[in-house]
């Protein structure tokens, strides 16, 4: 591994560990600019362990879309995301991909939960800057805490 290497690696780290502050203090604007413009979220609320049918939620392109639609899924929420373990793979200078292992707890009026999982992400160097270019959901394990599996109604 290149001294680059580790530089890059390090910066993955860093960005996703201001992913995980910037969405529990709900600090959107800065949130939002961790994503490529083009960016895509794509986030799946079933347990993949267990067998069942993937359960995607809309998937969201853009940063702006994404800046738009996560104060609307999460405003209502106490929020901690915590991340571990990444499995980085650097596969240029300007771009690389890893897995994270996840939890997070979700509370909101009438819904709580408790979930584990891995993130999966590709990232792009971009005007300087790292950022993320896709980020894919995947959960392992959810304890439904209060509510229902339908989820929260955001209706």
């Amino acid at each position: 591994m290149t001294l680059e290497e580790l530089g890059i690696r390090e910066a993955i780290k860093t960005l996703k560990a201001r992913y995980c502050y910037h969405i529990d203090l709900k600090e959107w604007d800065a949130y939002a600019d961790l994503f490529t413009e083009d960016a895509i979220l794509d986030v799946d609320q079933s347990v993949s362990t267990r067998g069942r049918a993937p359960n995607p939620m809309p998937r969201v392109t853009g940063r702006g879309a994404i800046r738009t639609f996560m104060p609307q899924l999460l405003d209502p929420a106490d929020t901690v995301h915590q991340v571990h373990s990444p499995i980085i793979t650097v596969t240029s200078p300007t771009s690389a991909k890893a897995i994270w292992a996840m939890e997070d707890v979700v509370r909101m009026p009438g819904f709580h939960i408790e979930g584990r999982g891995h993130y999966h992400e590709t990232y792009v160097l971009t005007e300087g800057q790292w950022r993320i270019a896709s980020l894919y959901l995947s959960r392992t394990w959810v304890e439904i805490l209060q509510g229902t599996e339908a989820g929260p109604d955001l209706g």
